[in-house]
């Protein structure tokens, strides 16, 4: 699917031009005209426009822009032309009103693309620690009533929650990764407190972390959300019932297409919140605790710099790596020092994949299968025969039926190979009608000394002893 097949081909060309920060703050305005107003004049825009961006408009020079010379002229011409500007790009469009008077619409594409640069702007962390709580209310709720619709919308809602619940801890992984990186190109303590402490603390541990661990913790919750899922998924009538919803709900074409889609959701939710803690959970622990011994012995290294030789090397490392032009002492003290790019390690940084080799063709090896010869095949008779014949079957058995007449699997007494095997003939045997007796296959297994067999029961039959 082409991207530009649903939104205009020139709608990102205002961000790359030189006045991108003008644009920017027009779509920032726009935004906030689009929140507070159901119906958008134009007129209103533009009101907002010169109040907001007065300064902005006046400062603008408009180099390489198609502005006419009245609209360079004032504000209020500026104002106008970034309205043109952003219709022609797409990012709104005009109809006229029943008044006669121009009103702006924003479509889909563009009301999502202004509120993510309105939460990038404002830098204020998307809260999710409601995704687990909010899935086993739904939940709870519609398990304490009657309400077939309100166990259906329940499933899909805890489908939806726990999918933007990984969505969010794959987000606060890859922040984790990113303020790493952050931290190797620090040269300041001032710098790394303010990170740690302001950005990661506040945007990352308190928005998104702590929240996971005490008010939406996955641990508290697994369990209640688990057991009601499973339950309604073990009710083969109210599943049905739940399929039915669905399929009034135009949640699928047929009533079999909307019970497969249930249960595949469920049994989703439930293998998600039976990995979420080891896969995820785990993981993000383990990123913030490298994170934060790196930025303790970061602190520590740009503290002590100026009184041990460890700090004066770094500072030194560090001058050399700001001046481009000190290549030829670099180049002296290479061979003193191993110098190597500053980075991080991971556990799985020391890991590489072996890579097989091509197989050469090489030439067949035939395997000739030898015969079983006659004296072979006279030993094996023989010993079925001897060993194993009906008659020492029958013999085996009656020690074990003994004057009571009935035995189980645990009085064979498998201590070596030939009791077991004879307990496999005795189950064999006991279904031919000429036998002594009658073996009976009870539920389960029996095992002695590493030899399993199944819960037998041999039982002598009447008048024969």
């Amino acid at each position: 699917m082409n991207l530009f097949e649903h939104i205009p081909t020139d709608l990102f060309s205002v961000l790359a031009s030189p006045n991108r920060t003008l644009y920017a703050d027009a779509l920032d305005v726009l935004w906030e005209a689009y929140r507070e107003n159901l119906k958008i004049p134009e007129d209103t825009l533009y009101t907002m426009l010169r109040s907001k961006m007065e300064q902005q408009l006046a400062d603008a020079t408009f180099e390489g822009e198609d502005i006419d010379e009245e609209e360079l002229r004032d504000i209020s011409g500026r104002a106008r032309f970034l309205i043109r500007k952003l219709y022609s790009k797409g990012w709104f469009e005009k109809e006229r009103g029943e008044d006669f008077d121009e009103y702006i619409t924003v479509p889909g594409y563009s009301s999502r693309l202004l509120d993510i640069f309105h939460q990038l702007r404002e830098d204020s962390p998307v809260r999710g620690y409601s995704y687990v709580f909010g899935t086993y209310s739904a939940l709870k709720v519609a398990s304490d009533g009657d309400n077939v619709y309100d166990k259906m919308a329940a499933i899909y809602s805890a489908y939806d929650n726990t999918q933007a619940l990984i969505k969010l801890l794959q987000m606060v992984y890859h922040n984790v990764k990113h303020f790493f990186q952050m931290q190797v190109k620090m040269r300041e303590v001032n710098d790394v407190l303010a990170a740690h402490f302001d950005d990661f603390g506040q945007k990352v541990m308190e928005a998104y972390i702590r929240p996971l661990k005490i008010k939406d913790s996955v641990p508290k919750y697994r369990v209640p959300i688990q057991t009601i899922l499973t339950g309604w998924a073990e009710d083969e009538s109210l599943l049905m019932a739940i399929s039915n919803a669905a399929v009034q709900d135009r949640r699928g074409a047929t009533l079999d297409e909307c019970r497969h889609d249930i249960l595949q959701k469920i049994f989703w939710v439930n293998d998600r919140y039976d990995s979420i803690e080891h896969d995820y959970l785990k993981e993000i622990d383990g990123q913030v605790r490298r994170y934060t011994r790196a930025t303790t012995q970061k602190l520590e290294n740009l503290t002590n710099r100026d009184g041990n030789v460890r700090g004066n090397l770094a500072y030194l490392l560090s001058a050399l790596e700001r001046n481009h032009r000190a290549t030829e002492l670099v180049d002296r003290i290479q061979p003193v020092f191993q110098l190597y790019e500053q980075s991080f390690l991971s556990q799985k940084s020391l890991w590489h994949r072996k890579r097989p080799g091509k197989r050469s063709k090489v030439a067949p090896v035939l395997i000739e299968e030898g015969g079983i010869d006659s004296s072979t095949k006279a030993q094996a008779a023989e010993l079925l025969r001897t060993e194993y014949s009906r008659a020492q079957i029958a013999a085996y058995i009656e020690k074990w039926l003994g004057d009571d007449g009935v035995c189980y699997s645990k009085d064979m007494a498998l201590s070596d190979d030939r009791a077991y095997i004879m307990s496999m003939l005795a189950a064999l045997t006991g279904r031919d009608p000429s036998a002594n007796y009658v073996v009976k296959e009870l539920e389960g297994s029996f095992t002695e000394n590493e030899y399993t067999i199944p819960q037998l029961k041999i039982v002598r039959k009447e008048g024969r002893k």
